[in-house]
């Protein structure tokens, strides 16, 4: 996971405080995870479509 610390160098912003920065990377950690549950789902069914 990433630190506080490094997502604000990511964002190039050191003035966002450290619950924004939290939130930030807690909101894009569930953003990635629906995203990564969508693919293994379209992956899963295109194997089924084959079999």
């Amino acid at each position: 996971m990433l630190s506080v610390e490094k997502v604000k160098e990511l964002l190039n912003d050191d003035s966002i405080s450290d619950e924004e920065a939290e939130a930030i990377r807690d909101g894009f950690r569930d953003l990635v995870e629906i995203i990564f549950e969508k693919y293994q789902q379209d992956k899963n069914s295109k194997i089924i479509k084959i079999i």
